[in-house]
């Protein structure tokens, strides 16, 4: 006698009825890549990529030196920041929808149909996506734009169950080691801010 004939749920597995209230085998549920996975991933991992891009920003930028007879940091600035990442939803998920995903789903269609392998060819098409941003931010802008992008779709083409909670620890805590070293930066005067 098995555990499901005694009415016992195995976690994982749901249980579907016939319409005729026949049991049917239990099914697994979706352990797979799907576009929402995808979706969630890589608009966390666009975030996360900009939450260490504000830090190196404020360590390492000109928001270091404040103009003659101004705070260096007002307590309305710190209020403001979490709202940063609720304002950043709308251009991430863009991002995300608009350049992230096709990458991706296109470099593994041009594996299957030319051959190769899929990292290759998303990293090409990348690059080739972040080229769309030179007239916008110019030299520099671009090349930061491409490995934001490519970091991005590197990490979206694994996105599974549970990959979504595994990058949200593993993310916050590269950001908190960025946030420490950039702060003991600034604590010891290295930048000179």
């Amino acid at each position: 006698m098995s555990g499901r004939d005694m009415g016992v749920r195995v976690p994982g597995v749901r249980h579907v009825r016939d319409r005729d209230g026949s049991a049917r085998e239990p099914e697994e549920r979706g352990e797979g890549r799907t576009y929402g996975r995808m979706l969630w991933v890589s608009v966390l991992a666009l975030l996360l990529e900009g939450a260490i891009a504000l830090i190196l920003l404020v360590v390492f930028g000109d928001a270091g030196q404040p103009e003659p007879g101004e705070e260096r940091l007002s307590a309305l600035t710190l209020l403001a920041l979490p709202l940063l990442a609720v304002v950043g939803l709308i251009p991430t998920f863009a991002v995300s929808a608009v350049l992230v995903l096709p990458v991706v789903l296109l470099g593994e269609g041009l594996t299957r149909r030319l051959g190769g392998r899929p990292t290759g060819w998303q990293l090409l098409l990348s690059t080739a996506a972040g080229a769309l941003s030179w007239p916008l931010a110019g030299g520099p802008g671009w090349l930061v734009a491409t490995v934001c992008l490519a970091a991005a779709v590197l990490v979206t083409r694994h996105a599974r169950r549970g990959s979504f909670v595994a990058l949200l620890v593993w993310g916050t805590v590269a950001v908190l080691t960025v946030f420490l070293l950039g702060g003991a930066v600034v604590y010891a005067g290295v930048t000179g801010a």
